[in-house]
């Protein structure tokens, strides 16, 4: 597993406003929130700064202040698709889903995949894994851009702070990182599934993050304490609601779907099962 921690002008900050804008389905971003991210003194701040950004966008939507609409479960139909490129990939653009946010006590947290597609040639891996940088992140692989020909790269991000705490005091965690040629196809009732500390970086893994069969209705998250939580398997185009377990597909995922599940105690993670 590969990523970066943290905290949340050109043709980088051009691409990052453009990433923020395909995240909220047409919020209004004006100049992306980095500072002259080509200049070399300053590029690690400025990746960590968008980093924030994301994290606020899609952490806002438990305030009410955006319209997550371009994710899975936006619900403003008025709002217009955005454009796909011509060959239906996004090769130098992550497809971003949000697949849960909630609260614990006074602290939101929150759950998104990002999806990159495979490039065809070297060229587009190198401006891919460029790309991906300007996020602060770093496909899985030994560092060769080569290795991303073909392969579709996804990334699971957790993101956490302080109710009513500004953008500076989110804090994004890498879940996950993988680059495959296939990505995972669960059949049946096969639940592939990670645990991680629900906010911060230690303690007790109370929220579980995994895939499941896009057949699978509703899953079953066992604590140690002997509770239960169930997440039901969201409509397509629902709205995105504070909750602690739900199933979700995600854009650039179809071969399956992913749940989140989050301990309304303080016990950790058991096990989980397909129940439908």
């Amino acid at each position: 597993m590969t990523g970066v921690n943290g905290k949340g002008q050109d043709a980088a900050q051009e691409r990052i406003s453009a990433l923020l804008a395909d995240t909220a389905n047409g919020l209004e971003t004006g100049a992306a929130p980095v500072d002259a991210v080509v200049r070399a003194g300053r590029r690690h701040r400025a990746r960590r700064r968008t980093a924030a950004a994301v994290a606020a966008v899609v952490l806002a939507g438990t305030t009410g202040t955006l319209a997550l609409t371009s994710l899975p479960g936006g619900n403003d139909s008025s709002a217009p698709a955005q454009p796909a490129p011509a060959d239906g990939r996004r090769v130098f653009l992550p497809q971003i889903s949000q697949v849960a946010f909630g609260t614990s006590g006074d602290v939101r947290w929150g759950v998104n995949v990002q999806v990159w597609s495979a490039p065809r040639d070297k060229a587009e891996a190198v401006k891919q894994t460029e790309a991906m940088a300007d996020w602060g992140l770093t496909p899985a692989t030994s560092g060769n851009p080569s290795e991303l020909v073909g392969r579709t790269s996804y990334f699971v991000i957790r993101f956490y702070g302080p109710e009513g705490a500004g953008n500076d005091e989110l804090t994004h965690r890498l879940v996950d990182s993988v680059s495959t040629s296939r990505l995972p196809w669960p059949k049946e009732t096969e639940v592939e599934a990670l645990t991680q500390p629900l906010t911060g970086e230690d303690g007790a893994h109370r929220l579980v993050i995994g895939t499941v069969p896009t057949t699978a209705k509703q899953v079953a998250c066992h604590w140690k304490d002997g509770s239960t939580t169930l997440a039901d398997r969201a409509p397509e185009n629902s709205p995105l609601l504070s909750t602690d377990a739900v199933i979700r597909s995600v854009r650039g995922f179809p071969t399956a779907n992913w749940f989140v599940c989050a301990s309304p105690g303080s016990a950790a993670y058991q096990s989980a099962e397909v129940t439908k």
